[in-house]
């Protein structure tokens, strides 16, 4: 069984105005918008620029916007997100720069990770007396940009942090023995741009396809940097 689809792809190329053009498919209900975007692409379309890799949502680089929401296309079937064919409406994430299409520009992303010192997530030990569970969630942050894209203080303050360099910063403070390195990501963190700018949304924690849980983390580093400041007061060393 296949169903008449019709996407309204969001399309942009430097040097032209934005435009949407819609394409009529046939698609079985169980693939997913991934197969649709690429079966425009192979047979109506090769002008149309996207992201891909894995198609099993372990590289995050084909994150887009699906009928307003932050997807992994690779691995959300057309029946999610409409009923007995219809219309799906794809674009880029927001929040980044657009290169071309649904190709966004990450770079001010892997900016603000360096920052913290965790550009990309890699395999690393659990921390001491850390929740299992905790500890995988964490370390399946995949740098997809979902959490930028459905953070509302992003979009209006181009100085955040962000809920990923947040969370990134949350895991080295925890994980690190040195002393200066724990004040140096703090001092990065506790500030207006950092963990207080953040409006407990939980936007991005709600879109995350990782279950990472960057709300909570960003919470995590307001209990530590409020305990910071009380036993600053007291003339005890930060915990």
């Amino acid at each position: 069984m296949t169903w008449q689809l019709t996407f309204k792809v969001a399309r942009y190329k430097p040097g032209e105005p934005p435009r949407t053009d819609t394409f009529q498919i046939e698609l079985d209900p169980e693939r997913t918008i991934l197969d649709g975007v690429e079966k425009i692409w192979a047979e109506q379309d090769r002008t149309l620029t996207f992201r891909h890799a894995c198609h099993h949502a372990s590289c995050g680089s084909c994150a887009i916007m699906a009928n307003d929401v932050e997807v992994l296309p690779c691995i959300v079937e057309v029946n999610q997100v409409t009923r007995n064919g219809g219309t799906i409406e794809v674009g880029p994430l927001h929040n980044f720069p657009v290169v071309s299409d649904l190709v966004v520009d990450m770079g001010t992303f892997f900016e603000r990770m360096q920052q913290v010192g965790m550009p990309i997530i890699g395999p690393t030990d659990p921390l001491d007396n850390q929740p299992k569970d905790d500890f995988h969630a964490y370390e399946n942050c995949i740098e997809c940009g979902i959490c930028l894209s459905a953070c509302p203080v992003v979009a209006t303050d181009p100085t955040y942090l962000g809920p990923a360099a947040l969370a990134a910063a949350y895991r080295q403070y925890h994980n690190s023995d040195d002393s200066e390195e724990k004040q140096r990501i703090m001092n990065l963190v506790d500030r207006e741009n950092g963990i207080w700018r953040c409006h407990v949304a939980y936007e991005c924690t709600a879109a995350c396809p990782s279950n990472v849980d960057p709300a909570g983390k960003i919470m995590g580093l307001r209990r530590q940097a409020t305990v910071n400041r009380v036993r600053k007061l007291f003339g005890l060393k930060p915990a």
